[in-house]
């Protein structure tokens, strides 16, 4: 479930509020197109980067190798047949770089590309789940859609007219580009293993745990790798606040939520096991 809020005459959104599977919700700040355009232009001068780099390594390469006069000669015969197959590849490599730069990266990098980390944005699921190699796959395969010459007519025009400033690509693979923001730090300092009251509440908790409490804690601990900064500690804080039954505040907590989730997991398991 996706919700926006709109303002100005134009009534883009500054915000959307996601709803994960597991009934939270979340307030992004999408992404404008002025810091995506600016973000792409620093992805495309890292593509021309690599190829003029892979450029000159090959001419290098001929050059040192014994056979460029030969093979020079050859090519000299059969310029034509031989002139295709030469633009076929540097289409064909040209594709590879274009598209698999931006979906490896926005893969391994949790949405994120160099371009779009200068500019503290990421793309994201519409559900909030992580990122899929497909849904990577799909939102920049219809690049070459979008684009023309390196430009981006109709994804621009798009972008422009739809509220979440999506091109085509986002609308195929259901994919949102918001502003990126960092959690907060914890305050204080962790609870001591050995902290007898801290342990004594956190095995109360525990006891009182229901198997939808269970679920909803590893449910987050699979998933929050995938998790940006700021909805990771908001959603831990939360479980927490459900799971403890009483409201967590963590400018005065004394650890990480993730550890007490962490360890609400682990004694819910010893005390089934048990019973």
């Amino acid at each position: 479930m996706i919700s926006s809020n709109t303002g100005g005459a134009r009534k883009k959104p500054q915000s959307v509020t996601i709803e994960t599977p597991d009934h939270f919700e979340f307030e992004f700040q999408v992404a404008g197109i002025g810091s995506r355009f600016l973000a792409y232009f620093t992805d495309k001068m890292v593509q021309v980067g690599m190829i003029l780099t892979l450029a000159l390594l090959a001419g290098l390469f001929l050059l040192a190798s014994e056979e460029f006069r030969t093979g020079w000669n050859l090519t000299a015969k059969l310029k034509g047949p031989v002139l295709q197959w030469v633009l076929a590849a540097v289409a064909i490599i040209y594709g590879i770089i274009t598209i698999g730069y931006f979906m490896l990266f926005e893969y391994f990098w949790s949405g994120t590309t160099p371009g779009k980390r200068w500019q503290n944005i990421r793309v994201i699921r519409r559900d909030g789940r992580p990122l899929s190699f497909l849904d990577c796959a799909i939102r920049n395969i219809l690049r070459f859609v979008d684009m023309l010459a390196d430009f981006y007519p109709v994804g621009l025009i798009v972008m422009f007219l739809d509220p979440l400033n999506r091109r085509l690509g986002d609308m195929a693979a259901n994919t949102l580009v918001v502003v990126h923001k960092d959690a907060p730090a914890p305050v204080l300092q962790k609870v001591p293993a050995d902290n007898y009251e801290a342990d004594s509440v956190l095995r109360h908790a525990a006891a009182g745990m229901t198997s939808e409490d269970y679920q909803l804690v590893t449910r987050f601990l699979s998933r929050r790798e995938g998790m940006d900064d700021k909805p990771r500690w908001d959603l831990g804080i939360e479980i927490c606040e459900r799971v403890l039954k009483t409201p967590v505040q963590p400018a005065r907590s004394c650890s990480d939520p993730e550890d007490i989730l962490e360890k609400l997991e682990l004694l819910y398991r010893e005390r089934t096991r048990i019973l």
